[in-house]
């Protein structure tokens, strides 16, 4: 029995050892692990002369915007970097100094060379942040807002943005009506000479086209078939040409019924061979006489398009009439005007198609002002106070490098003053970057002012040339 017992503990004694074994072997790797990966990464940020090869020098944009992290800044965070920086070099805390202390005392022992110890300092110490700042300042564009310029045919009330019409129908009335005098003169010269004017403003932006109706046969009942049915269309769709359109004005006289309704169906076929927003202004001095529906027709012609219009002058006509033309042109999602006398037609269409004379007086405040273009300059100095920030904070790192290096005596005399030339040249050609990329933004700023600037001007003057040629010069 004594000896079974005796046999059993050198068994377990044997079973004890060898887990202590395998225990202190595991140990021994894990140890041997560490060391070695200690060993692997101690080696390669020893190995300066693989570490700094790709490091450039070059002082421009884009080798700035390549720049990786130094290896004792890698763990900064941008914020912290971008921060505004002391008058004079922060201090370092003990921790970051014992890092750079050992880290350029193997810097130096390996080499001495002023240009390997340059790209030293931007492996250890070189800021990862330029692109983050950089192009910020390069994506920069001024923020002027586009000036409101309304063309000729943009009508009273019209809310800023509404899609202006490129294609415009007139629509006179030539009926025997017109034959009347109103001050001294018959209302068709006068009107003509009104849409004469009027072809010639809203020809500065739409293509126009003359229908005229009433102009065939006589006021007789024997000519209402043949009056009612003559609806023409004197001026072609296309491109204002002033003698080819006062030529077909010219070209008709005042004689029969009105067909409003068959005008404005006719306009209405015609659009909708048009790929562009359409509007129908009419000039008339009566209500229909030829048994249409002109309220109808204008519906029609509105509901093709929610920006199809039927606009309507109405010249010296009596109240039955100014009722129907009224509903018409509310059925045509319009507008009417009254017209009483020659004056008041003259001045509907410079009031109500023109700008008016205060607008243009004070149109210079849609270019952009001084208070304007300097508040966009400061957003220029705003987005570029980030990049003179990481390039103050890189020239603090680089300057208590120097000093660790010359205090230590690890580097001579000599190629100290070659590295602070070095630091304060890269100094001034990273500031004069930073120079160049805000007098850049300003160039953009003042370019674009003046470009809106010269295209208010030009906008104004055109519509002064247009205000004097509808017979108003204020």
């Amino acid at each position: 029995m004594k000896k079974l017992l005796g046999i059993l503990i050198i068994v377990l004694l044997l079973l004890v050892g060898c887990q202590g074994e395998k225990v202190a072997n595991k140990e021994n790797t894990d140890s041997k692990k560490t060391e070695k990966a200690s060993e692997t990464q101690k080696k390669e940020e020893n190995n300066w002369q693989s570490n700094l090869n790709d490091i450039q020098l070059d002082s421009t944009i884009e080798a700035l915007k390549e720049q990786k992290a130094g290896i004792l800044v890698k763990d900064t965070t941008k914020e912290q970097e971008i921060k505004e920086t002391a008058l004079f070099p922060t201090e370092m805390d003990s921790e970051q100094k014992e890092k750079l202390t050992d880290q350029l005392k193997l810097l130096t022992k390996e080499t001495k060379d002023p240009e390997m110890l340059k790209k030293g300092l931007i492996y250890l110490l070189g800021s990862p942040y330029y692109k983050d700042v950089i192009e910020p300042v390069e994506a920069f564009t001024p923020n002027f807002e586009e000036p409101d310029l309304p063309e000729p045919e943009k009508t009273i009330n019209t809310e800023a943005g509404e899609t202006k019409s490129s294609k415009a129908i007139i629509l006179l009335d030539a009926s025997s009506s017109m034959l009347q005098q109103v001050g001294g003169k018959m209302k068709m010269e006068i009107a003509k000479d009104a849409v004469k004017r009027f072809a010639k403003t809203i020809g500065q932006s739409s293509e126009v086209s003359l229908i005229v109706y009433g102009h065939v046969g006589s006021s007789a009942d024997k000519d209402m078939k043949k009056s009612c049915s003559a609806i023409e269309e004197k001026y072609t769709m296309g491109k204002y040409d002033e003698k080819t359109f006062v030529t077909a004005v010219n070209s008709f006289q005042a004689k029969g019924w009105t067909p409003l309704a068959g005008a404005i169906k006719k306009a209405k076929e015609m659009s909708k061979a048009y790929d562009a927003d359409t509007t129908i202004y009419i000039v008339s001095d009566g209500a229909e006489t030829c048994e249409g529906n002109p309220v109808k027709e204008a519906k029609a012609f509105a509901s093709e398009n929610s920006e199809y219009k039927v606009n309507i002058i109405g010249f010296d006509v009596d109240s039955k009439s100014e009722d129907q033309l009224k509903k018409v042109a509310e059925a045509g999602n319009g507008k009417y005007f009254s017209a009483n006398n020659p004056n008041d037609l003259s001045k509907t269409i410079e009031t109500q198609w023109l700008p008016s004379a205060g607008d243009l007086a004070w149109s210079f405040t849609k270019a952009p002002g001084p208070w304007e273009i300097l508040a966009e300059q400061k957003r220029v100095d705003t987005l570029s106070e980030p990049l003179k920030n990481v390039i103050s904070r890189e020239n603090d790192r680089f300057t208590q490098a120097i000093q660790l290096m010359e205090e230590n005596q690890w580097i001579d005399s000599e190629t100290s003053s070659a590295l602070r030339d070095w630091k304060s040249e890269r100094n001034e050609q990273l500031r004069n970057i930073a120079t160049q990329l805000s007098q850049e933004k300003y160039t953009e700023i003042n370019d674009r002012a003046s470009e809106i600037d010269k295209k208010v001007k030009e906008w104004t003057d055109r519509m002064w040339k247009l205000r004097k040629e509808s017979g108003k010069t204020w």
